[in-house]
């Protein structure tokens, strides 16, 4: 009956996802880098643009400084596994990295999704 549990997960459809216009800086907690910017943002995930090679499957926790309409900048903290990784189209020193949202406090994600309504449009 659930026809996408034999789909290889390239083919599966993919959440929504909406064109990020704010600059929102995305840390590694554990190492205390910078990892990139966040390009789009879905409700499962986000797409970040990084100088970095990450390995695909690898997990990293991750603060993401977002600008916020109402309160001005406000930090997340958030689990992410990394879903793929491929050369950006427009610059190929960096890389297109798709993040999968493994872990998120309510109002960390509720703090995402003001700002992506505020600063984003539909891809």
């Amino acid at each position: 009956m659930n026809e996408l549990k034999h789909q290889p997960a390239s083919q599966l459809p993919r959440s929504p996802r909406s064109t990020y216009t704010a600059l929102a800086k995305v840390y590694d907690i554990v190492n205390k880098s910078t990892i990139g910017y966040i390009a789009d943002v879905s409700t499962s995930g986000l797409m970040l643009f990084s100088s970095l090679n990450l390995p695909v499957n690898q997990r990293r926790l991750v603060s993401i400084d977002l600008p916020h309409p109402q309160k001005g900048k406000t930090t997340i903290e958030l689990g992410i596994r990394i879903a793929w990784s491929k050369p950006e189209q427009k610059n190929q020193k960096l890389q297109a990295i798709g993040c999968e949202i493994m872990a998120i406090e309510p109002h960390d994600k509720l703090s995402l999704l003001h700002s992506s309504m505020a600063y984003s449009h539909k891809a």
